[in-house]
């Protein structure tokens, strides 16, 4: 999903996508709906989709979900939900607002009514791309099948009676060049390569590299690199991301997306394409601050590098010691996006106006806080979109000089936030 604000573009996952991170096994039992796993199992995880408790380079880890979330410590949880990532990256209707995942209950119930066409046993959440194919796979099932096809842009699977379909976009003649099969030996990699990158010490095996805005071929290439070095590819922002690898346009600014602004408020590297392609020339890593993003589409320059110093320095986080009051009316997505970008620089969120309205803000207050209104347009909206928006501002003014406190474009989070630094209010 994206959430377009002014110009401002933060990008998400879209639900047609599935987040990816990166044998025939012996399963246990049959899946139950829901699968909800008691605290208790935790030391025996089992997935929740295919019933291993196995975790290999084709299941991913486990991860660990209570009440929509990713959860890491289960000290204080009665009930978790647990996956392979792989599992959960391949399963159709699965996504991510921010961190809460959706629809994790109802693909769980789906898939356990699907028997996997490799092991019989249900659970099999993935299907065949073909709408009227009848396979469904457990993941690591499939990826054990050596003549299934995989569409890793997409993240759709042929079985092997379908193989020869098209994928979406893909055109015959390109074919060759847009598909890339999951095992290793059909690689065009040379030995030499897959050896050197073996034997590599520095870096590769624990890059988690994550694309940002990239076309279908600059995806590809990422995905192709990263088994090239032995790295992990992420299809969306987790903090384990070490590099955020994105598309630059003719001035090398690049798009300012979700994924952008947590790796400069993380310290991680943001790059470009052309990082990638040296090391691919090099056969081997070269320095990232040579292709590090200095500039985004909006104007702001300097951020990537300033959250990496700042990072590095453990200096304080961006927004440590605000207070912020989201006023007034947002996409309830959008909403979330900035919560999030807020809580990740440090600031405090008050969650509700009366709560606002209660505390004392006195003028031992350091930095005040701060009201945020919406100043996006309203879409399809049957009133003059000036009057709407001079309305927001009067009633974030309003409440502010009612607590004696600043108002603030929503906008003036993800400037400050571009440049990794503090902008001047903008009302």
């Amino acid at each position: 999903m994206s959430s377009e604000s002014h110009g401002q573009t933060l990008q998400r996952c879209p639900s047609s996508e599935i987040v990816a991170e990166h044998k025939i096994c012996e399963y246990p039992s049959v899946i139950q709906p829901k699968a909800v796993i008691d605290q208790r199992l935790l030391k025996g995880s089992v997935c929740a989709f295919c019933r291993s408790p196995k975790t290999t380079e084709k299941t991913g880890p486990f991860l660990y979900y209570a009440n929509g979330r990713e959860v890491g410590n289960f000290t204080s949880l009665s009930k978790v939900i647990c996956v392979h990532s792989k599992c959960i990256e391949w399963t159709p209707q699965v996504y991510y607002e921010g961190d809460i995942i959706k629809n994790l209950d109802t693909e769980l119930s789906r898939a356990a009514k699907l028997k996997c066409s490799s092991c019989d046993l249900k659970g099999a959440a993935l299907g065949c791309y073909v709408r009227s194919c009848r396979r469904s796979y457990h993941v690591p099932c499939a990826f054990e099948i050596q003549n299934c096809r995989w569409d890793m842009d997409n993240y759709v699977m042929l079985c092997p009676i379908h193989r020869s379909v098209k994928f979406p976009g893909e055109k015959s003649k390109s074919r060759k060049h847009v598909r890339r099969e999951v095992h290793p030996e059909t690689s065009h990699l040379t030995i030499v390569q897959l050896s050197f990158w073996a034997r590599s010490s520095y870096g590769p095996k624990e890059w988690v590299l994550c694309g940002s805005a990239l076309s279908s071929v600059e995806k590809y290439m990422l995905v192709k690199f990263a088994n090239m070095c032995g790295a992990t590819v992420c299809k969306f922002w987790k903090p384990n991301v070490t590099h955020v690898v994105t598309t630059t346009d003719e001035k090398g600014a690049c798009t300012r997306t979700m994924k952008v602004l947590m790796a400069i408020l993380s310290g991680k590297w943001i790059l470009t394409m052309d990082w990638v392609k040296a090391c691919v020339a090099a056969n081997g890593p070269v320095d990232e601050e040579l292709y590090e993003i200095s500039l985004d589409n909006y104007g702001s320059f300097g951020g990537p590098k300033a959250g990496r110093l700042r990072a590095s320095a453990n200096a304080p986080k961006l927004f440590d010691g605000f207070k912020f009051y989201l006023s007034g009316d947002f996409m309830p997505a959008y909403k979330s996006d900035l919560l999030d970008l807020v809580e990740k620089a440090g600031g405090t969120i008050i969650q509700s106006k009366e709560e606002f309205v209660k505390q004392n803000y006195g003028a031992q207050q350091i930095r005040p806080p701060l009201v945020v209104y919406n100043c996006d347009p309203p879409q399809d909206c049957m009133f003059e979109e000036s009057n709407i928006l001079q309305q927001r501002l009067a009633e974030a003014e309003d409440l502010a000089k009612q607590i004696g406190c600043q108002a603030v474009q929503h906008t003036w989070i993800l400037e400050s936030i571009s440049a990794c630094e503090l902008v001047p209010f903008c009302l």
